[in-house]
């Protein structure tokens, strides 16, 4: 196993909870609960020296960092980080979705530049915190792929180490469909069955 703290980084609505559900699948520690994976336990500590000590006792877990050019983990400790970008559009769509103002033009463009300008400082945030080593990952790689983007993480996370990060079970967590902003929350299904 790793002994890597693993980050799973981006703006909201970019394939994070996914990439977490892939991640516990394939049998990686993962902290938070099934599916969003969003308990903000780091987010609640009360200092950056809190959240050091918290990392350093987790070494090999799969952690979900949302914004993290404004909610970035203490530096100098030895993370991967998967970063997940989204089109902007469909981000900016799955967001206001979420907030309940899924037809507002207006919201939506000015939602969408904000993913724009967002997503390059969330990404220099996650090279500053690490050793720079970053595994970009498309959303829509995600679902048109879901073979490709399970090896592609697995090989990130465990080029020569074993056991391997099981691929298939990995896959087996997408579901087939577009990429595009789906009209209901997926999310709500997925609680159903758990």
């Amino acid at each position: 196993m790793t002994d890597r703290v693993i980050l799973v980084a981006g703006l909201g609505r970019c394939g994070s909870s996914l990439v977490m559900q892939m991640l516990s699948a394939a049998g990686l520690p993962t902290v938070g609960t099934f599916p969003a994976f969003e308990d903000g336990l780091t987010l609640r500590l009360p200092s950056l020296e809190a959240q050091r000590e918290f990392f350093a006792r987790c070494p090999g877990h799969a952690f979900k960092l949302l914004d993290p050019q404004d909610h970035a983990p203490p530096v100098g400790l030895d993370y991967r980080c998967i970063f997940l970008t989204r089109h902007p559009v469909e981000q900016a769509k799955s967001m206001l979705k979420l907030a309940g103002m899924g037809n507002d033009r207006k919201a939506r463009r000015a939602t969408e530049a904000s993913v724009r300008r967002d997503t390059v400082r969330a990404r220099e945030a996650v090279r500053r915190i690490g050793t720079g080593a970053v595994l970009s990952l498309p959303f829509e790689n995600i679902i048109h792929d879901p073979i490709g983007a399970a090896e592609a993480i697995a090989s990130y996370l465990r080029p020569d180490r074993d056991p391997p990060l099981d691929v298939q079970a990995m896959a087996r967590c997408v579901r087939r469909r577009p990429a595009s902003c789906l009209p209901f929350m997926l999310e709500m299904e997925l609680i159903a069955h758990v």
